[in-house]
C-alpha cells in the first residue's frame, strides 16, 4: 500500500489531473478578461459617483447631465435611471454572457499554489462580535459603507448650514427647517442604501455567482444593510414628525397626498411596514418565532410599492436597478417552481431524522454540497424550507434525496403527514407530491474539498468518492 502524507488531500484538485481542462480558444480567454475588466471599471465608477455624490463636484456633474438629458424621450425618469440604475443591469447582462463564455466550472476554478495565500474573503479579521465571523473584503465593506454615510450627513449638514443662512429666520424657524433638511438628507442617504439592500438576497443572481458567494451567505450582507437602511429611514421619519409637531400640523401633513412631489401618506405606511419587519427580525424574535419573522417579511412588497409612490418615479430610479434584478430573480424562480415532484420513499430513522427520496425533474443539476427548496402545500402556500442533498449525482438521474431532522412545527407535521401517507401507499400512486425550487443551492467550487473539518463528511461525499 501506497504511503500517503498526512498534509495530501484525500480528494485531488481537478488541474492536478493530467488531460483533465479542456484548453479555451484565444477569442475567448480575450473576451473573458475585457468583460471582467469593464464590469469591474463599471462597478467602481458607480459606486464611486454614488460616494461622492454629497459633493459639489458629483453635484454638479449629476444637474449637468440632467440638462443634458432631459430633452430625451424618457426625460428626467429616464436620465436617472440610466445613470443610478443602468450601471448594476448593465453589469448583470456583461455578467451573463460572461458565465455562457466561462462555463460554470470555470468560473470557481481555483489555482492551486503550494504556499499559503492571503485571500480576503477568507481570512478573519473579526471572529466575535456583532457581526459574527467578519472577513476582510467584509470588513472593508463595512468601513465604506459606514464611511459613506458619516461623510454624506456630514457635507450635506454644511450644506444645509449654508442654505438656511440665506433666509433671515427666527432661531425656532431656523431649528425646525434644519431639522427637516436633515430629515431629507437622511432619506436621500438611506434611498442609496436600498440600491443595494436587494442584491444579497437574489437567489439566482448573476452578480453572486460571478464573485462565487452562496446566497445562503450572502443573506447576512442583505441583513447589515437593512439595519443600517432601517436606521436612515426611522431617523428620516422621526426628523419630519418632531419638526411638525412642533410647528403644530403634524396630523395634516402625514395625512397629505400629493399627486406631483412627495407623497407623505404613502411613506409613513411604507416606514410602517419597514418597522414591522425591522423588529420581527431581530434575533431575539426571529429565533423564538421564526414564523412571523417569514410572513411579516412578505411586507417588503408593500414597502417598495409605497417608497416608490412616497419618493415619486425619478427619485425611485435611485434605487430601481437592485430591485427590479430582485424581482426578476422571483419571476424566474416562480416559473422554476411551477413543477411537482412525487415522493417516491420515505425512511425514518431513530435519530428522529426523516429520509425523502424524491423524483428529480431532468432539467436539476446539483452537487454532492448543494442543497434545495422544498414546499409542501399541505402545510403551507407560503412556506420554502432549504435541506441539504444527501444523494450523489452519480446515484441515478431521476431520483435525490434529502434529509430533514424533525425538530420543529413543519417538520413534525411533515414527518406524520408522510407517516400516514406511507400507510395508505398504493402501488401505482406516489406518497405525497411536493413543489421543487428548479435550482441547486450552495456552494458551487470543488476547491474546497480537502478543506472539509467535520468529522463526519457528508453521505453525499462519500458516495461521489465510491463512485
Amino acid at each position: 500500500m501506497d504511503v500517503k502524507s498526512g498534509q495530501e488531500p484525500l480528494l485531488s484538485r481537478k488541474e492536478d489531473v493530467v488531460g483533465c481542462g479542456k484548453k479555451r480558444p484565444f477569442w475567448v480567454s480575450s473576451a473573458k478578461v475585457i468583460l471582467r475588466v469593464v464590469m469591474w471599471v463599471i462597478f467602481i465608477t458607480w459606486a464611486a459617483f454614488i460616494f461622492l455624490y454629497p459633493s459639489d463636484f458629483v453635484t454638479n456633474l449629476y444637474h449637468k447631465w440632467r440638462q443634458a438629458t432631459e430633452g430625451t424621450l424618457f426625460g428626467i425618469t429616464g436620465s436617472l435611471f440610466l445613470l443610478f440604475s443602468g450601471p448594476i443591469l448593465l453589469i448583470a447582462i456583461l455578467g451573463s454572457a460572461y458565465i455562457v463564455l466561462a462555463g460554470e466550472e470555470e468560473i470557481h476554478e481555483k489555482k492551486s499554489s503550494k504556499f499559503p495565500r492571503f485571500r480576503l474573503w477568507t481570512f478573519p479579521v473579526l471572529v466575535d462580535g456583532p457581526f459574527g465571523v467578519v472577513s476582510a473584503a467584509e470588513m472593508i465593506g463595512i468601513v465604506l459603507f459606514t464611511a459613506y454615510v458619516v461623510w454624506a450627513f456630514a457635507a450635506y449638514t454644511v450644506k444645509n448650514s449654508e442654505l438656511v443662512s440665506w433666509f433671515h429666520l427666527p432661531s425656532r424657524e431656523r431649528s425646525i427647517l434644519m431639522l427637516e433638511l436633515a430629515g431629507l438628507r437622511l432619506g436621500m442617504i438611506g434611498l442609496f442604501c436600498t440600491a443595494f439592500l436587494f442584491l444579497p438576497v437574489a437567489r439566482g443572481s448573476v452578480l453572486l455567482r460571478l464573485i462565487d458567494i452562496p446566497f445562503e451567505h450572502a443573506t447576512r450582507y442583505h441583513v447589515w444593510l437593512g439595519h443600517l437602511t432601517m436606521l436612515l429611514f426611522t431617523l428620516h421619519g422621526l426628523f419630519y414628525v418632531i419638526g411638525w409637531g412642533i410647528e403644530g400640523r403634524l396630523a395634516r401633513e402625514l395625512m397629505d397626498w400629493k399627486n406631483i412631489g412627495i407623497a407623505n401618506l404613502p411613506g409613513v405606511i411604507s416606514l410602517l411596514a419597514g418597522l414591522l419587519m425591522w423588529v420581527t427580525s431581530l434575533p431575539g424574535v426571529r429565533r423564538i418565532n421564526f414564523e412571523l419573522f417569514f410572513y411579516t417579511h412578505q411586507l417588503y412588497v408593500v414597502f417598495v410599492v409605497f417608497l416608490a409612490l412616497h419618493v415619486g418615479d425619478f427619485l425611485f430610479c435611485f434605487a430601481a436597478g437592485g430591485i427590479f434584478l430582485f424581482m426578476l430573480d422571483r419571476f424566474l424562480r416562480f416559473c422554476q417552481s411551477r413543477r411537482t415532484v412525487n415522493i417516491l420513499s420515505a425512511r425514518s430513522f431513530p435519530c428522529g431524522t426523516l429520509e425523502l427520496v424524491l423524483s428529480k425533474p431532468a432539467n436539476l443539476h446539483y452537487n454532492a454540497l448543494g442543497w434545495i427548496f422544498l414546499q409542501v402545500r399541505e402545510l403551507s402556500w407560503l412556506q420554502w424550507h432549504p435541506f441539504s442533498v444527501s444523494s450523489s449525482p452519480l446515484d441515478g438521474k431521476h431520483h435525490l434525496a434529502v434529509l430533514i431532522k424533525v425538530l420543529g412545527n413543519w417538520t413534525g407535521r411533515l414527518d406524520r403527514l408522510v407517516s400516514s401517507a406511507s400507510e395508505q401507499e398504493t402501488e401505482t400512486e406516489p406518497l405525497l407530491q411536493q413543489i421543487l425550487d428548479g435550482m441547486q443551492y450552495g456552494q458551487k467550487s470543488c476547491w474546497h474539498l480537502d478543506r472539509i473539518y467535520s468529522n463526519h463528511a457528508p453521505s453525499s461525499i462519500l458516495r461521489d468518492m465510491n463512485k
